[in-house]
């Protein structure tokens, strides 16, 4: 039904010419089939994520970073395998691959009565041309026959080693919102998309940004909860027309430009908003398992106060839980503990309730949260005057950061113990 439109009683039938008209965004039913044109705003742009699907039939997701270590260590292991392999091919190889007694071509009586020689240059000198093509040839055919062996006894070896081919598939997401004509009804809340985009071209990687409205068409819708829907795109068959000015302004204005949530001020935001923050990392606790999953807490503070009628005013500290996939694959940390005493700016964190009892705010860093180490990226703009605000908070508050550091340590003593 996402496809099908009312036609004029006059219209001839057959297939329609020309563009289709777009369907409101709000329109789109999750069991309607494709849909051929839509307009809608872009809101946020998150990070390239890649998912293995394992031998086992399941799925692991992981960020670029993670996979990059993954790949690296997967190719180290897998060069190392085969070069052991290739080693003993060419120990063992030309005792393994002599002239075969049974075969009855002239290259191998040839090749058998060469090596039964002390000197066959001088036999071969004698050589006619034809006999020197048969030899050729029939060499030729033992170095494929010790080649195909080799390959063989490798594909074996990748597979008891679990090291087989991997099936790696790039995706990204990108949330939207349905845009709304200028004179539609102001009171009407726009619906929301999350669009998973499958093997995203460079191009699209390059040119989609937030803020920004677009004319999509191939959008497959899959399914829809409370507000959001969701739907799916290949980075081949999906087409992002970016709307001119001109076509904006017949839109009610949709995008609320990033911007950075001090940790002072992380109360006002609602209980699992998406937020950006700086701030520097005191402390990294210890890897831990939970469930098929590790996990790790970063602890940051950007030294701003945090101000409350049932607390006393203290120094602002969030503490983070990040995770990785359990795989025997996956030996990258969630986070670098190596990180700690640098300031770091992290966007597209999750609200999580406070925690009362230690004092801190407490957020979640999913597959959509990243970091960075500078703002020098667009994507993180926003951010640059607070990596600055930070750096001379840490400059002037040694003795502070230390006190915070070792606080959070008897806070993870006592939880530990």
């Amino acid at each position: 039904i996402n496809g099908t439109y009312r036609a004029h009683w006059g219209d001839r039938l057959g297939f329609c010419r020309g563009t289709c008209v777009p369907l409101a965004f709000r329109c789109i039913k999750s069991d309607g089939g494709p849909v051929p044109r839509t307009f809608v705003g872009v809101t946020r742009v998150y990070p390239v994520l890649y998912r293995e699907r394992l031998p086992s039939g399941g799925f692991v997701v992981r960020s670029e970073k993670m996979e990059a270590a993954v790949s690296e260590l997967y190719n180290q292991r897998r060069s190392n395998l085969i070069e052991g392999i290739v080693s003993d091919f060419q120990k063992s190889g030309n005792d393994s691959y002599i002239a075969d007694d049974h075969d009855n071509e002239e290259g191998a009586r040839i090749l058998k009565m060469l090596e039964s020689v002390a000197e066959p240059e001088f036999l071969m000198a004698e050589m006619s041309v034809e006999q020197l093509t048969s030899l050729t040839k029939y060499q030729a055919k033992l170095e494929a026959r010790r080649q195909s062996d080799m390959q063989r006894v490798i594909e074996k070896a990748l597979e008891d080693a679990g090291l087989q081919a991997r099936e790696v598939t790039p995706f990204m997401r990108v949330r939207v919102v349905g845009l709304k004509s200028t004179g539609q009804n102001s009171g009407e809340d726009p619906k929301e998309g999350l669009i998973r985009i499958w093997n995203p071209m460079e191009k699209q990687m390059l040119q989609l940004s937030e803020g920004q409205a677009y004319a999509i068409s191939g959008l497959v819708p899959l399914h829809s909860d409370f507000n959001m829907l969701h739907l799916e795109a290949r980075g081949s068959s999906t087409k992002w027309e970016p709307l001119t000015k001109t076509q904006k302004e017949s839109f009610v204005p949709f995008f609320i430009p990033r911007k950075l949530v001090s940790l002072s001020r992380i109360g006002e935001a609602p209980l699992s908003s998406e937020f950006d923050t700086v701030g520097l990392v005191v402390h990294v606790g210890p890897e831990y398992m939970a469930g098929q999953q590790k996990k790790q807490w970063a602890f940051v503070t950007d030294g701003s106060l945090c101000h409350s009628e049932t607390e006393v005013s203290t120094i602002a500290m969030l503490a983070i839980s990040f995770f990785s996939p359990s795989s025997k694959n996956d030996t990258v940390s969630p986070f670098n503990c190596n990180l700690v005493g640098s300031i770091v700016g992290f966007c597209n964190l999750v609200k999580r309730p406070r925690d009362h009892v230690n004092h801190m705010w407490v957020a979640d860093a999913t597959e959509n949260a990243t970091y960075y180490l500078n703002s020098d990226r667009p994507s993180c703009s926003h951010l640059k005057d607070a990596f600055a605000s930070v750096k001379r908070w840490q400059r002037s508050s040694g003795k502070m950061i230390e006190m915070l550091r070792e606080k959070l340590l008897c806070i993870i003593g006592c939880s530990s113990g």
